[in-house]
């Protein structure tokens, strides 16, 4: 039989990765979002938790005779009774009570057409915002329930929307991951415009919130499913990126870093090789 390695503490075997034979670690980060998802969950799915509709949501506007502060995001009901100076009369958020306005809380149209809990046609951004607004709420304030309508059904099951939001969601952190490994090979630019001079573009060591230890040139990014390029600071020596470039022969590929991957693009009018550049006053990228 083979000699399979177990984790001392747990008695499990220990998973290896196929291509190295190391021992697999898991993200932390990832572990404290799925520890942090499953609370919410238990939270969500007391089989005693209140179900209100929207009439009795309503009941919790804050306003003179009523029961309380109370809000919805995406079907959640939250008691934000607390920051009543906030969600009461008066309040800067006073729109938000009694109600479920999950589309504005990324929107920002304050309206009454745009105070909806219809959240299609949203950008994948926006269900991320909306998320971190729910966790937000989860967080500071009292979880009491779900309102019946959009999400959940009289009894708190979810509805058929409810389960295409929570696909919605996950393509969207499907893309934001992608976007983070991308902005890892390719960070961002630094900008600037002025009107005498126009639009500048320029790389550094921390240019995009990426430190590295190399400061890269400006190339124009094209991704898929984007409708414009982006500025993208590229290593510009040593070896491409794994899996980046189609590889090259002999010295030219060691020396060029990931100029030659297929989706960038010079800026017209720039040196090839310098850290920083001058954009005509028509050029958007």
């Amino acid at each position: 039989s083979k000699n399979i390695k177990k984790d001392a503490a747990t008695s499990k075997p220990i998973k290896k990765d196929a291509a190295t034979s190391k021992p697999i670690k898991k993200d932390p980060a990832k572990k404290a979002d799925k520890v942090v998802e499953k609370t919410q969950e238990v939270k969500e799915s007391k089989s005693s938790e209140k179900v209100f509709t929207e009439a009795e949501l309503k009941q919790y506007d804050g306003k003179d005779g009523s029961k309380g502060v109370y809000l919805a995001i995406m079907g959640l009901v939250f008691d934000v009774s607390k920051g009543k100076q906030h969600y009461g009369p008066g309040g800067g958020y006073e729109f938000f009570s009694g109600r479920d306005a999950s589309r504005s809380y990324v929107s920002g149209n304050f309206e009454e057409a745009g105070l909806t809990d219809d959240i299609a046609g949203l950008s994948h951004q926006d269900h991320i915002g909306l998320k971190e607004w729910v966790d937000f709420y989860h967080k500071d304030y009292t979880y009491v329930g779900k309102v019946s309508g959009r999400y959940y059904n009289s009894d708190g099951s979810e509805t058929a929307y409810k389960k295409q939001a929570e696909g919605w969601l996950a393509e969207a952190r499907q893309d934001k991951h992608m976007e983070d490994s991308d902005k890892e090979q390719f960070p961002p630019c630094n900008s600037e415009w002025s009107a005498d001079r126009g639009s500048r573009l320029w790389c550094t060591k921390k240019s995009g919130g990426m430190d590295r230890s190399w400061v890269g040139v400006p190339r124009q990014l094209f991704s898929p499913g984007k409708t414009k390029p982006r500025c993208a600071c590229v290593k510009d020596f040593g070896a491409p990126t794994s899996g980046a470039t189609p590889p090259k022969q002999g010295k030219q590929r060691s020396a060029r870093g990931d100029l030659d991957n297929p989706s960038l693009k010079e800026y017209p009018g720039c040196d090839p090789k310098d850290s920083s550049c001058q954009l005509p006053d028509d050029d958007k990228n």
